[in-house]
């Protein structure tokens, strides 16, 4: 491609470029100093100056080359800057030479990247999503409700994030306090739903019940009060089984039977760990 060309000086060409020739008799050299700009008029550094045979330069960022030729001979010059086109132009034999070049902007097309995503989610929460995909596939059971389900809801209470979950039952069990039940299998009966918050079991079953800190707690109905452990906002997502047997190995505590044959519940926070 030959640039467009803007006289500099007296005896300029009109052709591809901008140059402005002189002779200097007395150098052994022949010195091209040149200037590249961009369709803006703005300089373009970086630029890749080659002489076929002969010397190279890069221009500064100024969009300046100075190359030093041997020769008084026709030369040939190719410049090539990536986001350019490749621009190519000829001198005639003669003296030192000022040169103005115009690249035109050209779209790069850059080799494809491979972008893998990485899970920055607790250990516990990637378990969460990894069986709520798998029931969305068909391939898990469970009920799974997300962060943007219960925002939708703009709940007050915790409890009320399975409130109409199948599966589940959410009653007053005093003034101000609620809890879950399942149905009881073989009876059809109410039955207390084993709670899970964050894989530690806060409430449900035949099993001890122990406080977030570790404190053994003495079982009573009123201990599934999930509400006295996490407001809505830390709720990153609950995951709901009707029947014990239905959920993951890790929700089963060893020995319970009331587990297996009543709901299971696992609360996770933003804050899992």
């Amino acid at each position: 491609m030959k640039p467009s060309i803007r006289s500099v000086g007296p005896s300029c060409l009109g052709v591809a470029l901008w140059l402005c020739a002189g002779t200097a008799a007395s150098q052994p050299l022949r010195v091209i100093r040149g200037t590249v700009f961009d369709t803006r008029d703005i300089p373009v550094p970086l630029v890749n100056v080659t002489v076929a045979g002969g010397p190279k330069a890069i221009s500064d960022d100024s969009g300046h080359f100075r190359l030093e030729i041997s020769h008084r001979n026709r030369v040939v010059f190719d410049l090539k800057r990536l986001g350019y086109m490749a621009s190519r132009f000829s001198l005639d034999a003669g003296g030192d030479t000022a040169v103005m070049v115009l690249l035109l902007p050209t779209a790069q097309q850059l080799s494809g990247v491979d972008v893998k995503e990485t899970s920055k989610s607790a250990p516990t929460i990637t378990g969460f999503e990894e069986r709520m995909r798998a029931r969305q596939k068909a391939a898990g059971t469970g009920y799974f409700v997300t962060a943007a389900d219960i925002e939708a809801k703009s709940p007050t209470r915790a409890t009320q994030a399975v409130e109409n979950v199948p599966g589940v039952t959410v009653r007053r069990t005093a003034l101000d306090k609620y809890a879950i039940y399942g149905r009881a299998v073989g009876t059809g009966g109410d039955c207390l739903a084993t709670v899970w918050l964050d894989g530690v079991q806060i409430a449900g079953g035949s099993q001890p019940v122990y406080d977030r800190i570790g404190r053994r707690m003495v079982a009573s109905q009123e201990l599934t009060e999930v509400d006295a452990y996490l407001l809505p906002g830390e709720i990153a997502g609950v995951e709901v089984y009707a029947r014990g047997i239905m959920a993951p190995p890790q929700f089963l505590p060893p020995g319970d039977p009331n587990a297996t044959r009543c709901a299971i519940v696992a609360f996770w926070t933003k804050h899992a760990r």
